[in-house]
């Protein structure tokens, strides 16, 4: 492998995380050629002279390249990865089933990266026909001089960096068949929303074979497929109560995202609203902040990059756990956790924290060896190259 090519021009996250990885590619000795969904026609003829077969891979996130673009896929020769025979690597940043629908009609050398191990073992047991690379956490990035920002001089208490969707907009999706289907899929989430620890493919089978017996998996892929509105339900109802909680305690908070304008909530004066923004607007306002709340998007064994960017940054993030992020960091160790079935607690910790700038500046520092070690898209380049060139 001496060249690799990857992506921009598609979602803005997606294309930050492919330039951090690149950086470091880059200062590995590879030569990295950045193909512009913008730009297809462009792109797709500088593509095929910077390409070799042997001396080539395709890392991408998301499918992107994968979704027989105009510039890469021809109805009369398939897709330029299988004829110029380019391994794709693909770091799938969701859960198998947002991508069922995508799961078809892949390049011979494609390769699938999960971030949570619990997606890992989903995608082995129901995509056997695809070849899983493994796992591959999300990552940070840490802006320069960002540590150096005094906790008295930084002028955000708390801070969300994310999108809210009010749960009553999944209405629609819930009650879309009959009521004996509305029931069922009510059933499902509210048992999600009392079990906080489990994933939301383990309930749904549990429902799923109480009402019909064994269901064989083809039928359950699809099934899932059809069921995220209740992964986005969740995701949304545990984000919009956090605020709500924290905001109702007296607590400021300035949240980045759209949607956050409909949160029910008796004390929105308490909630600061900012725009939706992109990846390095959302670091600076990290860099700016005390306490970074993070509330998990259901990966029950992997990390949001939200975490490490809090850290990396000089914020405390205050989050939810799970299995992999409670091996990686220890409580105190840029991080405080709570536990979304004990919310009350919540403002306890926030505020306990924002009374004791040093105790913050501790949290944070002793979080920053480990994550600027172990937890960067440097760090996360270097481990896929080495699983690939050993592959």
């Amino acid at each position: 492998m001496k060249k690799i090519v990857m992506f921009e021009g598609g979602v803005e996250t997606l294309a930050y995380f492919s330039k951090q990885m690149a950086e470091q590619f880059v200062k590995m000795g590879y030569a990295v050629f950045f193909y512009n969904l913008k730009d297809e026609k462009g792109s797709a003829k500088r593509l095929r002279k910077f390409i070799k077969p042997g001396e080539t891979v395709m890392i991408t996130f998301n499918f992107q390249g994968l979704e027989k673009e105009d510039g890469v896929y021809s109805e009369k020769s398939g897709y330029v990865w299988d004829e110029y025979k380019i391994p794709c690597y693909n770091i799938a940043a969701d859960h198998p089933y947002y991508y069922d629908n995508r799961l078809h009609d892949l390049p011979k050398g494609y390769h699938h990266i999960s971030i949570d191990r619990k997606q890992e073992a989903y995608f082995l047991k129901y995509y056997p026909e695809y070849q899983s690379f493994g796992f591959l956490p999300l990552a940070g990035t840490g802006l320069d001089g960002a540590l150096e920002v005094p906790y008295e001089k930084r002028d955000i208490d708390v801070i969300m960096t994310g999108n809210y969707t009010p749960p009553s907009f999944f209405e629609q999706h819930i009650n879309w068949i009959n009521d004996e289907y509305a029931a069922f899929y009510r059933g499902i989430i509210e048992e999600l929303l009392e079990k906080t620890d489990q994933t939301v493919e383990e309930a749904a089978l549990r429902h799923c074979e109480r009402e019909m017996g064994e269901v064989a998996p083809d039928d359950f892929r699809l099934v899932m497929h059809k069921m995220i509105f209740i992964d986005l339900y969740v995701r949304n109802y545990w984000r919009g109560m956090v605020i709500k909680t924290l905001a109702e305690a007296g607590i400021t908070v300035d949240v980045i995202g759209k949607g956050w304008e409909e949160l029910e909530c008796s004390a929105m004066q308490n909630v600061r609203i900012h725009p939706q923004t992109d990846s390095l607007t959302c670091l600076e306002q990290l860099s700016h902040a005390k306490v970074s709340v993070n509330v998990m998007p259901w990966f029950k064994d992997g990390a949001h990059d939200r975490v490490f960017n809090s850290i990396l940054n000089g914020a405390v993030c205050v989050s939810d756990t799970s299995r992999y992020l409670s091996e990686e960091l220890k409580e105190g160790e840029g991080v405080s956790y709570y536990d979304l079935k004990h919310l009350e607690q919540l403002p306890v910790k926030v505020k306990d924290l924002l009374a004791d700038e040093k105790q913050m500046r501790d949290i944070a520092m002793r979080g920053v060896e480990k994550t600027a070690e172990k937890h960067t898209w440097a760090q996360r380049a270097i481990e896929l190259e080495e699983k690939i060139r050993v592959y």
